[in-house]
């Protein structure tokens, strides 16, 4: 089985301009135009049709400024019309992006919740959004999905995507996204001495081999032109070593019949570790995907108790 502990390899591939194909973003509307402005933000927001994870974004870059901006938000509901504001949370945020790359974003999403996204190429002093028609109708893994133009009166550079957020009528602003059905999500005792157990699920994944790890960080490494939401650093190497089966339980293994894998981390009784924030994500592996690994799932953050 290939393992995790194979990543700092492939980051060092990664910089010696290895092309590695991703799969396709949602489908967005045509390309229309472009609006900019000093203060204003463009994009969409959909109600989720299914679980997955937001894997990555980017902006099309129709002015070719070379720099891209991008927030996700989790909203408590379907976001009023302007100027009524949306009730949410900012739950990712990158600025001054490259835009020929992909921000690697691990946002896990269930169904049901409403998200809302904001992106354009530019910095403090303007903002490029790709315009293309909406409402538009699409798919996410298959449901179906409609976009809806989202909006913020401000520059989210400026504000580093700490913004008052609102739905109108009209073109979406077209911000590509990646997703993928891996999802991973934990419970548990956080404390000193207890555990924390992790569900893995990846439906479309039965019966492949799957990694984990932790981390002490978000990352992002590098996997080709994709990455994972890890650094890589002492736990990390230490939750892929297989040395350490009473710690990390299951951390690799195939992903079962109901499309879901179990496994559990044991954190030790010693009272140092209390607030020390610790970062979860495992992949799916296949020899024939890129690098070997078929889908990268969100990071799951907690802090020990």
């Amino acid at each position: 089985m290939r393992h995790l502990f194979h990543i700092s390899t492939l980051v060092a591939a990664s910089f010696t301009g290895v092309a590695v194909a991703q799969s396709k973003p949602v489908e967005l509307p045509p390309f229309q135009s472009t609006f900019s402005s000093a203060s204003l933000t463009r994009g969409f927001f959909f109600q989720a049709p299914t679980n997955f994870t937001i894997t990555g974004l980017r902006v099309p870059d129709e002015k070719a400024h070379g720099t891209q901006a991008v927030a996700v938000y989790k909203l408590a509901g379907a976001p009023p019309a302007y100027p009524t504001t949306a009730h949410g949370s900012l739950e990712f945020f990158r600025s001054g992006v490259p835009s020929s790359q992909v921000i690697a974003t691990g946002v896990a999403v269930n169904e049901g919740e409403w998200v809302g996204i904001l992106g354009a190429t530019g910095d403090a002093s303007i903002m490029n959004s790709s315009y293309g028609s909406g409402p538009h109708t699409t798919s996410i893994l298959g449901k179906p999905v409609t976009l809806t133009r989202f909006l913020t009166q401000t520059n989210i550079v400026s504000n580093q995507g700490i913004a008052p957020v609102s739905a109108s009528t009209g073109s979406i602003g077209r911000v590509e996204m990646w997703v993928d059905g891996v999802v991973l999500e934990a419970a548990g005792d956080l404390a000193t001495g207890s555990g924390v157990s992790f569900r893995l699920s990846a439906p479309k994944h039965v019966g492949k081999s799957y990694a984990m790890a932790s981390s002490l960080s978000a990352g992002p490494t590098p996997i080709g032109e994709r990455a994972i939401g890890l650094g890589l650093d002492a736990l990390f190497f230490a939750s892929t070593s297989n040395n350490l089966p009473d710690l990390f339980v299951n951390y690799t293994g195939t992903i079962g019949a109901s499309g879901r894998a179990n496994a559990m981390l044991n954190i030790p009784n010693y009272g140092f570790l209390r607030g020390i924030e610790v970062f979860s994500a495992f992949v799916t592996v296949d020899p024939n995907a890129p690098l070997g690994f078929e889908s990268i799932s969100n990071t799951h953050r907690f802090m020990i108790q």
